[in-house]
């Protein structure tokens, strides 16, 4: 099985992907981002994260995305 999932304007690193929600024509691909950014001082300070990214392929405006992901979901059964 394939590490990447390949759309046509980016391919994605699966370990990144957090979660892939499933619509009725379209899919919602979470990514996460494990970039931090904070401010200590001495012992104390604050640590942020940033929030996950989302990607939607949509089977009307994406058409061989669409495809392509719902083969590789479908090759994950």
């Amino acid at each position: 099985m394939s590490n990447f999932i390949k759309l046509t304007s980016m391919i994605i690193n699966i370990s990144k992907v957090s979660a892939i929600e499933i619509h009725a024509s379209k899919y919602c691909i979470h990514v996460t981002d494990d970039k931090f950014s904070g401010l200590w001082l001495f012992t104390s300070g604050v640590l942020n994260s940033n929030k996950d990214k989302q990607i939607e392929v949509c089977k009307e405006e994406h058409p061989i995305d669409y495809k392509n992901l719902t083969e590789w979901i479908n090759k994950i059964n």
